[in-house]
């Protein structure tokens, strides 16, 4: 049951529709520090999907001091007009806009702009890392004027409040710790001295906005680093926070701990409840949970126990920018659940330079790939075999159906999933297969056939009669290059194959499947060593999702080599390499375990494309024409789709 979810509810003098908010984030959108139309296509696509409140776009930094190309420029005046249009946008669909101001301060690089950064303190932030200029009394004022600047371009640009952030980036929170504010003046020392530039901001504001504006604050509950504040120095900062303020949106940790602030599938759903939810004991205003809220029926049921009084979704509306559309008309199945992989939210912004998501190709690319809603049936309905049914095949199938044709998959295992079946036998990861049952879920709605257990042979297909054939047979894990009885693949051992009580992980692979198969040894009473050329275990793996995973490791006493390679291994003795200095050291072991890189399975397409009468009838997708990561595979799935339908 969502009722309660649906229910309006106000913040000081504006009304939500419900009580779903689009937390603010970066979009990698913004270009010569504004707004763009990019921007305006992604916030109305999760207007559309039914949010109440979206808080953005992304930052708004309040001052030059504070230059990040992710963000927009809020100190200019040219932000209004593309403040407009994004408001105007979002207001179609009868979604509440919110800005968030902010200063990122010490905890970012001023290399952007070729300055110093700006912070309470000369400490650096681990992030950032950069030693920042402690701030003079001149600098202060610039900062609130700034600020009270950029909230009043926000009201004239028609967005409907304001957001401060005192999160886990922003000079607001560097202000309020005690670890990073070491002043002696009347901005420092004491706690009610460490408050005072948040109150005195919020007064510059209200002076430009006036009182009926919402302003809030998005406030870190615990700072989680050594000698930052805990949760009980929170609640003494709340109790002093200025009484005109609306609501308060919470936040844990810093961005030297994002893994903790943005958590991958290590951490379990709605992992920071008790943090808001003991905020909102404290308060007579709104208050905003966040923290992997992918589902919402759970939404619902912490708006139910006073948890909160509303539900915060960054990821999981990246992921499925209409969740809160489909769960309102009862197609829960439909909802593409966020796994909390930060492949491309997070690590998008870093990779491809913008937000993203692996499961749905048009996040990020509202502007160049309709809504699935909005495009026309292909004007012939074909009649269309899938062999293989991993990510890549299921994500044709599903698009494929949902534009008029007839599909078939043909899987030859017992079930589809294709390697992510591989994935998941890691506990830790087990998450990730959701990736695939959203797809399942998605298929059992729709009229395909699904046929598993099917070996498909080459002269078979082509005496059959398809208008098309999309050859999705992924890729497997290449051979060791150490032979041996005692060396073993990293997908045999997922999938069972017995090792001994000491084994050695060599990860040639540098994503997920080294540092993940190491864990699961690890967590399954192995004595483990891991050996990696790398400067750390995982280092292909997006920042947020490292850490947990060597805390696992060290916790169950995995025994890290880095800068090394495994050269042979015989009779229980492996020779180990270091790769720069190129000695050579010995370790004994049962079973040595590589992880190597994949190779894609090409004999299927090629074999076809021989045999039929037309070779153009023929298309691959996903590994099987290079592997590559999740994303790749199903946006390959669907672009496909989309273009036999044109």
């Amino acid at each position: 049951m969502t009722d309660m979810l649906f229910t309006p509810k106000s913040i000081g003098s504006v009304t939500i529709p419900n009580r779903t908010v689009f937390l603010a984030h970066e979009t990698g959108f913004a270009e010569d520090g504004l707004p763009t139309e990019r921007d305006a296509a992604y916030y109305s696509a999760r207007a559309r999907g039914g949010v109440g409140l979206i808080v953005g776009p992304s930052s708004m930094l309040v001052h030059p001091s504070a230059s990040n190309p992710m963000y927009a420029s809020g100190y200019d005046p040219d932000v209004i007009p593309r403040l407009e249009t994004i408001a105007d946008a979002c207001h179609e669909h009868g979604t509440k806009v919110f800005a968030q101001l902010q200063h990122t301060g010490g905890e970012d690089s001023g290399e952007f702009a070729m300055r110093e950064t700006w912070a309470p303190s000369a400490v650096p932030s681990e992030f950032g890392y950069e030693m920042p200029k402690r701030m003079e009394t001149e600098d202060v004022e610039e900062i609130k004027l700034g600020f009270a600047k950029t909230a009043e371009h926000v009201q004239r640009g028609g967005l409907d409040g304001i957001e401060l952030k005192a999160g886990h980036d922003g000079i607001l929170r560097q202000f309020l710790s005690p670890k990073y504010n070491r002043r002696d003046d009347k901005y420092g020392g004491s706690l009610a001295n460490r408050v005072r530039l948040v109150n005195e901001v919020i007064e510059a504001i209200r002076d430009r906005v006036g009182d009926e504006f919402p302003v809030g604050i998005r406030l870190t509950l615990d700072e989680m680093e050594d000698e930052g504040y805990d949760y009980d120095y929170a609640v003494e900062v709340i109790r002093r926070l200025h009484p005109s303020l609306d609501f308060i949106d919470s936040d844990i940790a810093t961005i030297s701990k994002l893994y903790i602030t943005d958590a991958p599938m290590h951490a379990p759903l709605a992992y920071t409840a008790e943090y808001y939810g003991a905020a909102r004991e404290l308060v007579d205003v709104p208050v905003i949970a966040a923290g992997r809220i992918n589902d919402l029926g759970k939404a619902n049921d912490l708006l139910e126990e006073g948890r909160a009084d509303f539900v915060g979704m960054c990821r999981q509306l990246i992921c499925d920018a209409d969740t809160v559309r489909k769960a309102r008309r009862g197609d829960d199945d439909e909802v593409v659940h966020c796994i909390a992989c930060n492949q491309n939210c997070l690590g998008g912004i870093h990779t491809k330079g913008h937000v993203g998501c692996i499961q749905t190709p048009r996040s990020g690319r509202e502007a160049d790939i309709p809504h699935i809603e909005d495009v026309d049936d292909a004007p012939q309905s074909k009649s269309v075999l899938v062999v293989g049914g991993g990510p890549a095949g299921l994500s044709f199938a599903v698009t494929a159906a949902d534009l008029g044709h007839r599909v078939t998959i043909r899987e030859r295992d017992d079930q589809l999933g294709g390697q992510s079946n591989v994935a998941t036998q890691v506990d830790s990861r087990r998450e990730f297969g959701d990736a695939v049952r959203n797809l399942q879920n998605q298929l059992g709605n729709r009229d395909v056939t699904v046929e598993t257990g099917v070996e498909v042979a080459p002269d078979d297909v082509a005496t059959e009669s398809w208008d098309a054939i999309v050859v999705a047979t992924g890729a497997t894990e290449r051979e060791p290059e150490l032979p041996g009885p005692d060396v073993h693949r990293s997908w045999d051992v997922l999938r069972g194959e017995p090792v001994g009580d000491e084994v050695i992980v060599l990860d040639n692979n540098k994503h997920a499947a080294g540092v993940g198969t190491a864990e699961q040894l690890a967590v399954d009473g192995h004595d483990v060593t891991l050996v990696t050329t790398a400067y750390h275990p995982g280092d292909r793996l997006e920042g947020t999702n490292v850490p947990p995973f060597l805390e696992t490791l060290y916790e169950h006493d995995v025994d890290v080599v880095t800068h090394a390679t495994i050269i042979g291994f015989e009779d229980g003795v492996a020779q180990v390499m270091n790769v720069y200095s190129q000695e050579v050291t010995t370790r004994e072991a049962d079973s040595l375990v590589v992880a190597e890189r994949r190779e894609a399975r090409t004999g299927l397409g090629e074999a076809l494309r021989e045999r039929v009468d037309d070779p153009d009838t023929v298309h691959r997708v996903g590994d099987c024409v290079a592997p590559r990561l999740i994303d790749t595979a199903i946006y390959d799935g669907e672009m496909l789709a989309r273009e036999l339908s044109a």
